[in-house]
């Protein structure tokens, strides 16, 4: 398996060379919704991220899916994830490696109550630059919560005990959230391609501030996803 890259959900910029923010969805009528907090960690040129900031929030979502393979809510392919060394699920990259394949290889790899899971990747640069310019929540982390995940039941599941914890992560979500319904846009899954070389990056780049250039915070968060992957948009 070779290397492919993605772009970012919100900005459409390739994420080869990025750190990127993960957010787990599944399908709730007609459209994607997260049932989980974001998971950042660095883009990993296979379709998903490693390098992953551990917290509470990971914590949380690692021993939600792996008590769902004990209770038999959650099903893998043992033997296929075997075989792509992430099973058994010990870590959170194991874990996401696993929805990676339902999106790149076919679905049913990685099961929730009869669904495959999927994710969105963000580039990290436009998720902490929304969050950081959103104003501070006035409602309590809880109240913030049970309004994101109100789709999602599986959210007030795997963070039944751990809100508190993890509240930073809810007035990031929830300042993403609210840019995507103020631009019309909806969450979806990552989609991977072919290898991005600096045309194609540059291209993205161009197209994304065009796109975005009524938008202050879109555009300096575009500042900072090129200072991050600055040599990569030139051609060698």
């Amino acid at each position: 398996m070779g290397f492919y890259d993605c772009r970012c959900m919100v900005t459409g910029v390739s994420l080869k060379g990025a750190d990127a923010a993960l957010v787990l969805l599944h399908q709730s009528a007609d459209q994607y919704v997260p049932l989980a907090l974001a998971v950042k960690g660095n883009y990993n040129r296979l379709g998903s991220i490693d390098g992953i900031d551990e917290d509470a929030n990971t914590q949380s979502v690692l021993r939600f899916f792996q008590e769902g393979i004990r209770s038999g809510v959650f099903n893998v392919d043992e033997e296929y994830l075997r075989g792509h060394g992430c099973f058994p699920i010990q870590t959170i990259e194991d874990l996401l490696q696993g929805f990676e394949r339902n999106m790149n290889d076919g679905e049913g790899i990685a099961v929730l109550n009869g669904q495959s899971v999927v994710f969105a990747l963000i580039a990290r640069a436009v998720w902490d630059t929304i969050a950081e310019a959103a104003p501070t929540p006035v409602e309590p982390a809880l109240t913030l919560f049970k309004r994101l995940f109100k789709a999602s039941p599986v959210g007030s599941e795997i963070y039944a005990e751990s809100v508190g914890a993890v509240s930073k992560h809810i007035g990031e979500l929830a300042a993403v959230d609210s840019l995507l319904t103020s631009r019309g846009l909806l969450w979806r899954p990552s989609e991977a391609a072919g290898q991005d070389y600096p045309e194609e990056m540059r291209q993205y780049l161009d197209e994304a501030r065009e796109i975005f250039s009524d938008l202050p915070t879109i555009l300096s968060a575009l500042r900072r996803y090129e200072q991050e992957i600055g040599d990569l948009l030139i051609d060698n």
